[in-house]
C-alpha cells in the first residue's frame, strides 16, 4: 500500500510517517505540507491512499478531498484532525472523504481505518458518529443551515463579521475582491439575508463571530 500523508505540522507529520511505515501492508509513505504539492504527486505517481490534515495553508483539507475525489477517484481519503466540529464533519464526507479520525486517536484505530479504507470501506471514529448524530433539534437545525456553505463561504463570513473590508478579506485569503464579492453575494443567497448586517448576524447566532 502507498500512502501521502499531508500535515503542515513538521514535528507531526515525521511522527506519524515512523508510525505508518511500520503497518503491515504499508510499502510506501509520501510526506507533504501543503494540498497543491500532493495533487502535483499524483499526476505522475501512485497512491493508494491520502492522510490529510483539515487546517493546511493555501488549500485545506476539504477543498484538498474534493480535488482528490474529482481528479483521482480511485485515491481514498482519510482525514486526521483535531477538527470535531459537526459541519465541518459533513462538509468532509460531502468533499468525497471516505474516513474521519480525530487526531486522539490510538495506533490500533488509525491501523484499523486504513485497512478498512485499502479494502473500499469507509470508517469514521465512533466518536466521529456521535458528534454528527447527536444534538437536540436546534443544534440539528444550526448544523444544516453551516453544511450548505463551503469552508471558503465560511472563512468570508467570519472576516465579514470581524468588520474587515473586501479588500483586506482579498489579501488575507490571496484572492480577487471580486471573488469575495463573488462570495458575499453567494452567502447572502443561500442564507437568505439581504445585507451585511443579515451576514453579521447570521455569524454570531452560530457563534462564528463574537
Amino acid at each position: 500500500m502507498q500512502i501521502i500523508l499531508v500535515d503542515d505540522h513538521h514535528l507531526f507529520g515525521q511522527s506519524l510517517y515512523s508510525l505508518l511505515i511500520q503497518m503491515n501492508d504499508v510499502r510506501q509513505v509520501n510526506v507533504f505540507q501543503r494540498g497543491g504539492d500532493v495533487l502535483d504527486y499524483l499526476e505522475n505517481n501512485h497512491a493508494d491512499m491520502v492522510l490529510s490534515d483539515l487546517q493546511m495553508p493555501e488549500m485545506n483539507g476539504i477543498e484538498l478531498t474534493a480535488k482528490i475525489h474529482e481528479q483521482f477517484p480511485d485515491v481514498r481519503v482519510l482525514i486526521l484532525t483535531i477538527d470535531d466540529e459537526p459541519y465541518k464533519i459533513r462538509q468532509a464526507i460531502a468533499a468525497g472523504a471516505s474516513g474521519y479520525l480525530l487526531k486522539d486517536t490510538d495506533k490500533a484505530e488509525l491501523e484499523e481505518a486504513i485497512g478498512k479504507l485499502h479494502q473500499g470501506l469507509p470508517y469514521y471514529s465512533q466518536k466521529v458518529l456521535n458528534i454528527i448524530t447527536s444534538g437536540e433539534k436546534d443544534k440539528s437545525l444550526i448544523n444544516k443551515e453551516l453544511a450548505q456553505l463551503s469552508v471558503r463561504e465560511i472563512e468570508v463570513l467570519k472576516l465579514i463579521a470581524q468588520e474587515f473590508s473586501t479588500n483586506e478579506i482579498a489579501e488575507q485569503l490571496f484572492v480577487s475582491v471580486n471573488t469575495i464579492e463573488s462570495h458575499r453575494k453567494s452567502l447572502m443567497k443561500k442564507l437568505d439575508v439581504k445585507n451585511v448586517v443579515g451576514l453579521i448576524k447570521f455569524a454570531m447566532r452560530h457563534k462564528l463571530a463574537e
